[in-house]
């Protein structure tokens, strides 16, 4: 007992086969894309918020430093010390400086396009120094004591 099997050359399995794959590739390119474009505005997104914190640190501390130059103007031989806490930005593990002088407050890094300003009025007679590595700082402090206004980490003693 034999039996006889006939093969048929049946091509529609085969282009069905193949539409499958297609629509898989198509699939996985699709998705791919999604997340690039999902990967671009959430990097977008994070350092739009850290301009804005580094902007409002900037601005937070130089609003400090004005306020201890109207406490000289009023009576240059005080003492002032104030605490500002900090907005947390991305880059706070790596080292971001904030430089005070007598024109202006500095938040710079080699990676930022501009640096952030604050550029003071220097309406008092006093002197604006400091420098400071914001890696991992909260908070800082600004105190002034005889006709000098600086920037520290640290609380006076």
């Amino acid at each position: 007992m034999k039996k006889n099997i006939n093969f048929t050359e049946d091509e529609s399995g085969a282009a069905t086969e193949l539409g499958y794959v297609f629509t898989f590739l198509l699939g996985l390119l699709l998705l791919s894309l999604y997340s690039l474009w999902a990967w671009d505005i959430e990097n977008s997104t994070r350092e739009r918020w850290s301009d804005v914190a580094l902007t409002e640190n900037v601005e937070r501390v130089g609003s400090a430093i004005e306020r201890a130059d109207d406490v000289a103007r009023i009576n240059p031989n005080a003492t002032y010390s104030e605490q500002i806490e900090l907005l947390n930005v991305e880059q706070s593990s790596v080292n971001i400086i904030m430089l005070l002088d007598d024109e202006k407050l500095t938040i710079t890094h080699p990676n930022f396009k501009n640096p952030f300003e604050y550029k003071s009025t220097s309406a008092a007679p006093t002197t604006h120094v400091g420098e400071i590595n914001l890696k991992g700082e909260s908070s800082i402090w600004v105190h002034m004591s005889n006709g000098i206004i600086e920037i520290s980490n640290k609380p006076v003693n």
